[in-house]
């Protein structure tokens, strides 16, 4: 992977309402083939703490890409593969334009990043924070590393 150097980075795609928090560059170095296949890489933007936003520029991989393989991914046969994603710095971003794309996201969710926590909730919480760290400590609270005995008594308290 290349471009981004600081880690985490909330990786969001404008097409289907994907937020994640990828806390080292490892994790992005698998796909598999259907993934591969489809481009989904292609419309993830990330935004790292040093207020930078990148842009998926080309994503390379030793998997050939054929009519069975196709066939097979779409199929039966849909094994992982080793990725390598080159990035390209967009621009500079404000907080509030993280913010916003996070509620986006969370607009868009089919409830999975709402599995534990309302979304209003959740764009409540993220709207309330001046950093990018305290930011990834609401997604982590509500979506990502859910505590949900906590959860669930904040909740309760706030009946």
């Amino acid at each position: 992977m290349t471009g981004i150097t600081t880690y985490p980075i909330i990786l969001t795609d404008n097409t289907t309402g994907y937020l994640d928090l990828v806390e080292n560059g490892d994790r992005l170095k698998n796909s598999n083939a259907l993934g591969l296949i489809k481009g989904v890489h292609k419309n993830f933007q990330a935004y790292d703490k040093d207020g930078r936003l990148w842009k998926v520029d080309k994503v390379n991989s030793s998997f050939k890409v054929n009519g069975l393989s196709k066939f097979l991914a779409y199929t039966v046969y849909n094994p992982k593969v080793k990725v390598t994603i080159e990035w390209t710095k967009v621009t500079d971003y404000k907080l509030d334009d993280l913010k916003k794309d996070i509620s986006k996201q969370v607009d868009r969710d089919d409830d999975i990043l709402t599995q534990f926590e309302e979304g209003e909730i959740i764009k409540e919480q993220v709207e309330k924070c001046d950093s990018f760290d305290n930011i990834i400590k609401a997604l982590e609270k509500y979506v990502f590393k859910v505590n949900e005995e906590e959860l669930w008594k904040e909740q309760e308290s706030r009946k």
